[in-house]
C-alpha cells in the first residue's frame, strides 16, 4: 500500500510504503505521480519504507519495474528512507535502470535531512 506523506508538495510526493504492494497500488498511485509530471515537467519523490513486506506477485513487481525504468525519466531526486540493508541495495540495484534520477538513501533518524535533500533546501 502507498500512503501519502502530508509533507508533500505538489512536485514533491512523498509516500510510505507497507505491507505487500500490488498492482492496484500501482494503478491508484501511477495516475497521480503522472499529473504532477504533466503540471511541473519534473517531479521529486521521497519514499519511506514502512513495514514493506514486498510485492504481492509478479503483476505488482512488473508494475515497479515498468514505473521504475519508463516512468522515473521524469524524477530528479528520490529520497528513499529505511531501516534495512536490503531496502538500501534495493536502490542501488536500481541505479542502473534509473540513472536520470539522482537518489540518496537515508535511515530512519534522518527523515528530516531526507526532506531538506529532495526540496533543495
Amino acid at each position: 500500500m502507498f500512503e501519502t506523506l502530508p509533507e508533500s508538495t505538489e512536485n514533491c510526493i512523498g509516500f510510505k510504503v507497507s505491507g505487500k504492494v500490488t498492482a492496484q497500488d500501482y494503478e491508484d498511485l501511477v495516475p497521480k505521480l503522472d499529473e504532477a509530471i504533466a503540471r511541473y515537467g519534473k517531479i521529486n519523490l521521497l519514499v519511506v519504507f514502512g513495514d514493506f513486506e514486498g510485492w504481492d506477485g509478479l503483476d505488482a513487481a512488473k508494475a515497479d519495474f515498468a514505473f521504475g525504468t519508463h516512468g522515473y525519466r521524469q524524477v530528479e531526486k528520490a529520497a528513499f528512507v529505511g531501516d534495512k540493508k536490503w531496502q538500501e541495495w534495493m536502490v542501488k540495484i536500481m541505479a542502473p535502470f534509473t540513472r536520470h534520477t539522482e537518489e540518496r538513501f537515508f535511515g530512519p533518524d534522518e527523515m528530516e535531512a531526507a526532506w531538506q535533500w529532495v526540496l533543495g533546501q
